[in-house]
């Protein structure tokens, strides 16, 4: 991964030089191995350069050619496809930069249909002066955005955008009480009003002779033909090869590659399909875990070392490559926000810096990518719980009287409970209850009856499908996956997802409905994946045992609420629910720490003008 950032000066009036002195100040705390500038009187592009991948070390300049100029963080998956199908010369030196920049200028806007992987790019055209902006599918590479009337400024970075002086940022008070509200994210909402995110699957070309914007989608998740596919057999057949596939392709590295291993079923078999496909020297495995300074904090007071140990034998990974984590690395909240302000430049609920802890650890193992099974639950992994959606929201009245001639009273209360959630509302009640017990948004906020009518939070799904593209594509994946890989691109690696593998993805979301229905257990369509690959004792766990990936995450909790026990909240903004805090529900430590560390960010915020 690399970052990038610029500026279009959009007033003749602007000093391109200070502005990019500016920028470039504000990402000197990610060093990268090379750097990489493009500069006239009214445009600055910089690329800082991590270089990973064995082909990648020649690329020490911008990326360019006589017409374009390129500046991008990704890995292209499909590689030898793209080279055969624009005949580019030399592929294997080539590096992942170069094979966009040839795609664009072959394909022009189109170049994004053919990409596999995660990206995020601009290209500026030196001849027609326009300014090309992309994201892959999920948005696993952050790309943000501002406009004004004096210029046009962009990096994978907000801290970036903030270091220019002259921008008119304010907090974005919707947002805010979203976040307070404890809804779910928007897209390309931020902290800030005027600072937007790139939307996953778009691109947004910019004319600068007439300042004119177009933001365009490019990809939708639909179904793919699979009728080759004759028995459910061949299907998971096709699903292990996929998954496979997802996991090699994103071992290209001369370093070492790192894997989270919670003791999860997702998790797990990354490991396993690691542990036979690439050289068990370079594999290093991380996992959270309780000490006995923490387990006393911990409600349940467990952990899953046990699966883990159980992994680690089966699939005869190295002792001393595993890395247990006992603890944050940072003195207090304070330095925690300090660093969060820096990296993600504001506040989001999404925020991965419980991360930033196995990332540094990594770092000293030489990891240049890290492997996670999110976001696994959203799709491939999917409990499957409301697989029979598809049978009523379809109609299909086969499967309906199948439904309930084999389930019997069961079958009928699923019908049941589908259409009092349609008609009557309740569809996702316990989240529901569970966020109107977190809320801290003050009750007379101007936008407190605003958001009681929004659609999107609580939406109801007529099929199955409809709600596993949700899952998959909703704004939490784009949000925290950008989040985890800035944190972790500080400590020069990269973060990669093969759950989130768009062929992969495509296949689960094309196969019968019926092959995610749980079979005494959830999650059955993924347990048959791994048959094979997880040892059955792995496989066939309940996961009920509540053990969290965190392990440590109710000791940093409690710790955080102490450090901030002396704080006083100045409700400035006419958001805060202060009382919430006091609240003796089974959140009130939840809640305290959400509203502290917006009022934190917020104050730190103000303090360096945006700085």
């Amino acid at each position: 991964m690399s970052q990038f950032f610029g500026c279009i000066a959009l007033d003749a009036q602007i000093s391109i030089s200070e502005v990019a002195a500016q920028m470039t100040h504000s990402m000197s705390f990610f060093q990268g191995d090379a750097i990489g500038i493009y500069q006239t009187d009214e445009v600055f592009i910089c690329n800082k350069f991590l270089l990973n991948t064995p082909e990648s070390v020649n690329t020490t300049s911008i990326c360019q050619n006589e017409r374009y100029v390129l500046a991008a963080t990704c890995r292209i998956d499909n590689r030898d496809e793209i080279a055969a199908k624009i005949s580019l010369e030399k592929p294997h030196e080539k590096s992942d930069h170069e094979y966009i920049l040839a795609a664009y200028t072959f394909y022009q806007e189109k170049c994004i249909e053919h990409f596999i992987g995660d990206f995020s790019f601009v290209v500026w055209d030196k001849q027609e002066q326009t300014l090309f902006m992309a994201k892959d599918h999920l948005g696993i590479k952050p790309l943000f955005h501002y406009c004004d009337e004096n210029y046009l400024l962009f990096s994978t970075s907000i801290h970036t955008i903030k270091s220019v002086q002259g921008v008119n940022l304010t907090l974005d008070k919707l947002y805010i009480a979203r976040e307070l509200k404890y809804f779910s994210p928007t897209f390309e909402d931020t902290f800030f009003e005027n600072i937007k995110r790139l939307k996953p699957a778009h691109f947004i070309k910019f004319n600068y002779k007439n300042k004119h914007i177009n933001e365009q989608k490019y990809w939708e998740l639909s179904p793919i033909d699979i009728s080759a596919f004759k028995t459910e057999e061949e299907i998971y057949d096709e699903l292990r090869r996929l998954f496979t596939e997802a996991v090699v392709c994103r071992t290209r590295t001369k370093k070492n590659i790192g894997c989270q291993l919670s003791g999860g079923l997702d998790s797990s078999a990354i490991a396993v399909l690691l542990s036979r496909n690439i050289d068990k020297n370079s594999l290093h495995t991380y996992s959270f875990v309780l000490s006995d300074k923490t387990r006393p904090y911990s409600e349940k007071g467990i952990d899953e070392q046990e699966t883990q140990n159980i992994i680690i034998e089966y699939a005869g990974l190295k002792r001393e490559n595993h890395h247990k984590i006992e603890d944050f690395h940072y003195e207090d909240v304070f330095e925690e926000l300090e660093v969060n302000n820096l990296i993600m430049g504001g506040y989001s609920s999404t925020d991965c810096i419980w991360q930033d802890t196995m990332f540094k650890v990594g770092s000293e193992n030489n990891v240049g990518y890290m492997m996670s099974g999110f976001p696994g639950d959203e799709c491939v992994s999917n409990s499957g719980s409301l697989y029979y959606y598809d049978y009523l929201g379809n109609k299909d009245w086969r499967e309906i009287f199948r439904l309930i001639k084999n389930g019997k009273l069961s079958g009928i209360k699923k019908i049941g409970s589908y259409f009092k959630a349609k008609y009557l509302g309740t569809y996702n009640w316990k989240f529901r209850s569970i966020q109107n017990q977190r809320s801290l948004l003050n009750p007379n906020s101007e936008f407190n009856k605003l958001l009681q009518v929004d659609k999107e939070a609580f939406k109801f799904y007529l099929t199955f499908k409809e709600y596993l593209k949700r899952e998959i594509c909703h704004p939490h994946t784009c949000h925290r996956t950008e989040s985890e890989g800035l944190y972790a691109i500080q400590n020069n690696m990269e973060t990669v997802y093969p759950l989130a593998d768009i062929r992969l993805i495509g296949f689960v979301y094309s196969i019968p409905s019926k092959m995610f229905a749980p079979k005494n257990l959830p999650r059955m369509l993924f347990r048959n994946i791994c048959l094979d690959i997880l040892p059955e004792s792995v496989r066939l766990q309940k996961k009920y045992n509540g053990a969290m990936t965190l392990a440590f995450a109710e000791y940093w909790i409690k710790k955080q609420i102490t450090s901030f026990s002396q704080e006083i909240i100045v409700n400035k903004l006419s958001l805060y629910n202060l009382s919430a805090i006091e609240s003796e529900s089974q959140y009130k430590f939840k809640n305290a720490i959400q509203m502290l560390r917006i009022y934190k960010v917020d104050n730190m915020i103000n303090r360096n003008s945006f700085g």
